[in-house]
């Protein structure tokens, strides 16, 4: 039986900060999917947000499908930081 580790407020903050980067990617690739209006100010928002927590994602792979290439850029990114912040709050925590 493992024994419970108690998590410092670093590792929880590290993690929910991965969750809320890893939410705006998965909500904007949501909104481009399925066409929501690119003049409403939320999808506005979400895509001005989205474009730089995608990092250098977009275009690393050629899927050559526009809705799997949606999914690839920012899919991969959003699991990059996923991963990122388990990582870091493993490691400050």
């Amino acid at each position: 039986m493992a024994a419970k580790t108690k998590r410092s407020g670093i590792s929880t903050l590290f993690n929910a900060v991965g969750f809320v980067f890893a939410a705006v990617l998965v909500l904007h690739a949501v909104f481009v999917l399925t066409g929501f209006e690119a003049t409403n100010g939320l999808t506005t928002s979400v895509a001005r947000a989205a474009e730089p927590l995608a990092v250098f994602f977009p275009g690393l792979l050629d899927a050559g499908n526009p809705t799997l290439q949606v999914l690839a850029d920012y899919g991969l990114a959003a699991v990059f930081w996923v991963l990122v912040a388990g990582l870091l709050g493993r490691i400050f925590g």
